[in-house]
């Protein structure tokens, strides 16, 4: 596929079966038990779904409560946290800015953020960061999988503060994979 050809609008898919939609709207009542049993068994306090057909919101349902303390219902325009889903978003526009030739997936994350150009790295042989790492939770730096919830409160002078103080390590650049809520944070920055 030609460079220009991957910028264009993809083709819409189109299906032969005419009543196609009224089929999938007919089995919509169907998944409602299993949304149900799901949120149960996971002690979820509210739900909210949808079916898309065609890129058209065909069907929504939500039950249960957004907010456990005032019992607000759950409705079709309930904001939910997305969490660490938000890793694949970032992961793609970082992709984006690549081929688009504003940034390299191998150059130094310092770079991109000055502020961690002082970083003391763990041996005197290690790698410095790359997009790369980041990208691949191989930066060296510990599983955090609970500190990134408590920094959702840092404005981005708070951010550039944390950044300079420095890291811990865990291992040396591209030596393994350990989950990494901060990597992903710095990705943040880069995209910004």
């Amino acid at each position: 596929m030609s460079k220009s050809s991957t910028s264009s609008t993809l083709p819409v898919p189109t299906f032969p079966d005419p009543d196609r939609r009224e089929r999938v709207l007919s089995a919509c009542a169907l998944i409602e038990p299993i949304f149900r049993h799901h949120a149960a068994a996971r002690h979820l306090p509210g739900v909210a779904y949808g079916v898309v057909v065609d890129g058209e919101l065909m069907f929504s349902h939500s039950f249960g409560v957004r907010n456990v303390a005032t019992a607000a219902p759950v409705d079709a325009d309930t904001v939910f946290r997305i969490a660490s889903m938000t890793k694949s978003f970032a992961a793609l526009a970082i992709l984006q800015l690549r081929d688009a030739g504003k940034l390299r997936l191998d150059e130094l994350v310092a770079t991109y953020v000055p502020e961690l150009a002082t970083l003391t790295y763990p041996t005197t042989d290690s790698a410095p960061i790359t997009l790369r790492h980041l990208l691949t939770m191989a930066a060296g730096w510990p599983q955090d999988d609970p500190w990134g919830d408590r920094q959702l409160y840092r404005n981005d002078t708070a951010m550039s503060d944390f950044y300079r103080a420095g890291v811990s390590w865990s291992n040396p650049p591209g030596i393994t994979f350990e989950y990494s809520n901060y990597a992903y944070m710095v990705l943040g920055r880069i995209i910004t």
